[in-house]
Order: structure tokens, then C-alpha cells, then sequence
């Protein structure tokens, strides 16, 4: 399964970042990868892909969540390709992932995210 991170933050600053770039934007921006990889590693562990659901499916989940990791909803969105037993147990591995990865990450920390999950071959 791989993982693909989208904040409302990062799209800000995709957007803003029709200038040079400064050495703060690189930083954030690695920081943000970071951030992203903790994230798919701590809900990957927690998700156990149904077989229901096949392999290069894809799915988007938002999830908003409080400065600490806590999650306060995970919700897929309309278009998820996922059967409505994978669209669960892709919320819950969410929900049991909590509290999210934040200590370290609290400068690119966002309360809502979406997440694409695409699942692989495994």
C-alpha cells in the first residue's frame, strides 16, 4: 500500500512558492515528507487490507485531528474505490493509529488532512 499525503497547509504553500526558494521553504518542506512518512507508517501498521478490496484501488480518507495526534474523525470521501467492508477497516486502522505522530512535527502539524491510500500488490 502506498500513501499519499495532501494538507490544505502544503497546498497553500505549493501555491505560494511561485517565488525563489528559501532555505525555510526547502525545511518545511522536507519536514512535511517527514511528517508524511510517520503518518503512513503509523496507520500502515494498524491496516490489514481486506481481501474485498483489490490490488492499485484507491481510496482518500480525511482526517481531522487535535495538536497531539488525537483523531477526531477519519472520513472517506465519496470517491473511494474501496467496498464498504474496506472503507471500514481503513477508518478504523485510523482510528487505532492514534494518537498520530506530532512531537517533532509540530511547525507543519495540520488538524485536517487528506490521505490517499493506493493499495499494492501485497
Amino acid at each position: 500500500m502506498s500513501i499519499r499525503l495532501c494538507s490544505a497547509a502544503a497546498l497553500a504553500l505549493a501555491t505560494l512558492a511561485a517565488g525563489p526558494v528559501r532555505a525555510d521553504d526547502a525545511d518545511a518542506a522536507r519536514e512535511r515528507a517527514r511528517y508524511g512518512d510517520a503518518l503512513r507508517e503509523a496507520i500502515r501498521a494498524q491496516w490489514l487490507r481486506p481481501d474485498t478490496v483489490a490490488a492499485g484501488t484507491s481510496c482518500r480518507v480525511r482526517i481531522r485531528q487535535l495538536p497531539g495526534g488525537d483523531v477526531l474523525d477519519a472520513e472517506v470521501m465519496p470517491d473511494c474505490g474501496f467496498d464498504p467492508v474496506g472503507q471500514r477497516s481503513l477508518q478504523a486502522a485510523v482510528l487505532r493509529a492514534q494518537p498520530l505522530p506530532y512531537t517533532g512535527f509540530e511547525r507543519v502539524f495540520a488538524r485536517e488532512l487528506v490521505v490517499t491510500f493506493t493499495t499494492d500488490d501485497h
